[in-house]
């Protein structure tokens, strides 16, 4: 979903899950080269993409995806848009702005949980 990253079982802002992606990248090449960044809806919300997060913690351009995108339809020619790295400032707006914009994404998240383990008989 927009402006959200899920890692294991765990939702959080694109914004603060931004970091330790780019510090896990870093580890596997250290190249300038962009950042092909396959998930799902990561430049929905331009500024406050999730792919702008990547490209202004990781200091290097990230071709993020509108909507649903998967290996094979990522390497389609036009498929992606580019993220640059921002200024500091503007770097801080649409940080705040995707952290913002997580929250309704993430309670609709939790919601949907609930009612799932709900409806399972999952309830503790």
């Amino acid at each position: 979903a927009p402006f959200v990253v899920q890692h294991e079982n765990r939702y959080g802002s694109g914004a603060s899950q931004s970091s330790s992606l780019s510090k896990s990248i870093r580890h596997i090449s250290n190249s300038h080269e962009e950042i092909k960044f396959i998930s799902c809806y990561s430049a929905n919300g331009a500024c406050f993409s999730n792919a702008q997060m990547l490209a202004n913690a990781s200091g290097r351009p990230v071709i993020g995806y509108y909507g649903k995108i998967n290996k094979l339809t990522a390497s389609l020619d036009n498929s992606g848009r580019i993220f640059r790295p921002q200024h500091k400032l503007a770097a801080n707006i649409c940080y705040v702005g995707n952290r913002l914009l997580s929250a309704p994404v993430q309670l609709g998240f939790g919601l949907k949980h609930l009612l799932t383990c709900h409806s399972n008989g999952n309830v503790r």
